[in-house]
Order: C-alpha cells, then sequence, then structure tokens
C-alpha cells in the first residue's frame, strides 16, 4: 500500500494562526505554516504548509507544499507538491513531483518534469528597508542602562555634596 511520509517542518517564519486572516500577499525568505486564511499570493523561498482548516486563495510559489486543506490559485513548487486525505486544490500545479492521497480532490493542470528549474524571488528590497527604518528607532539597553546608572551616580553625589 502506498504510504506518503509527512514532511512537517517545525521551524517557520510566519505561522498563521487559525484565527486569522490575511488579505494581500505574502512573502518570506524561510518557511510558511498556514492554519487561518490567506486571500492572496503566497511566495516563499521556503517550504509552505497550508493545514486542514486553512484556505488559501491565491497563487503558492516555494520550494515544497503540503495541501491539507483548500488551495484555490496556481502552485508552483521547485520541489513536490503533496496532497492529503481531504485537501482541495483548484488551480494549475508546476512539480517536480505530485504525490496524492486517496481522498484529494485536484481540479486543473499539471506539469510535473523533474528537470524543471523554478525560480523563486522574494522581494529583498522590503527585508533592507525594514531594517534601515527601524534600526534608527532601536534602543540600545546597554548604553540607555549605563546613562540611567550614571545619572543615579551624578545625583547620588550632587545630593551627598548639598548636604555638606
Amino acid at each position: 500500500m502506498f504510504q506518503m511520509k509527512k514532511e512537517v517542518e517545525s521551524n517557520f517564519d510566519i505561522i498563521i494562526g487559525p484565527n486569522s486572516m490575511i488579505k494581500g500577499d505574502v512573502e518570506s525568505e524561510g518557511s510558511i505554516r498556514i492554519d487561518g486564511k490567506i486571500i492572496g499570493n503566497v511566495t516563499t523561498l521556503g517550504n509552505v504548509i497550508i493545514s486542514e482548516n486553512a484556505t488559501v486563495r491565491g497563487d503558492v510559489t516555494s520550494s515544497n507544499a503540503e495541501i491539507y486543506g483548500l488551495c484555490e490559485g496556481n502552485v508552483k513548487v521547485k520541489g513536490k507538491v503533496n496532497l492529503f486525505q481531504n485537501s482541495t486544490l483548484i488551480g494549475d500545479v508546476l512539480a517536480k513531483s505530485l504525490n496524492t492521497k486517496e481522498g484529494a480532490s485536484f481540479k486543473g493542470n499539471c506539469v510535473v518534469d523533474p528537470d524543471e528549474e523554478l525560480k523563486i524571488e522574494v522581494d529583498s528590497t522590503m527585508h533592507n528597508a525594514f531594517n534601515k527604518t527601524n534600526s534608527s528607532k532601536l534602543v540600545d539597553i546597554n548604553k540607555s542602562q549605563n546613562n540611567k546608572q550614571k545619572t543615579n551616580n551624578e545625583t547620588q553625589e550632587n545630593e551627598h555634596r548639598n548636604a555638606k
């Protein structure tokens, strides 16, 4: 009997919780686990897991994809797409490998080509812009604590001098 191995990853850059919904595109350099709902495209250099009660309405581009829930959009991966029991994929697939478990639903076109090379790009300028914007607003805790201690010491010295 055919057994499909679960390749659940434990490290994710982004986890969309079961009570969360995102309207808009999601990009990451790491893996993404979706337990909630995304209306928009998902692009990552890592893997995507769409859990049993999750929904993605948009295209998915990633290294690999595991679909347990609903995905309405095209799926393009560098490696493989796994469709598990009770999952639904409505859209086209481009992958090196497609595995389906009995009870999975797939409606769309499929190109499985082990020689196909897919290039995935995420907007790295967004990451750099975030770092530049926020780095100027960061506070050096050690410096702050040292300044606070220095101020406290000066205050104590002044009080001591005034007491004499």
